[in-house]
């Protein structure tokens, strides 16, 4: 999942982008094209959320940490 470009004052999201550099092309391409490059109001970036250990299913972890324990144990 990669982040988007979103902007309320046209009702438009880019397609999602998997780097940076692809953002900030659609964030570019779309002030210049439809705000002759000032920054609309309700601009948004959206990310995906940060990895968070916490979120990844217990079996799934038990069989994380019993496959390092195999490889490097």
């Amino acid at each position: 999942m990669g982040s988007g470009y979103r902007c309320e004052q046209r009702r438009t999201t880019s397609p999602a982008v998997v780097t940076r550099h692809g953002l900030e092309e659609q964030r570019s391409k779309h002030r210049n094209l439809f705000h002759g490059g000032h920054i609309p109001d309700g601009e948004q970036v959206m990310e995906p959320d940060k990895f968070n250990v916490f979120d990844v299913p217990r079996e799934q972890l038990i069989v994380i940490v019993f496959g390092l324990l195999y490889r490097f144990g």
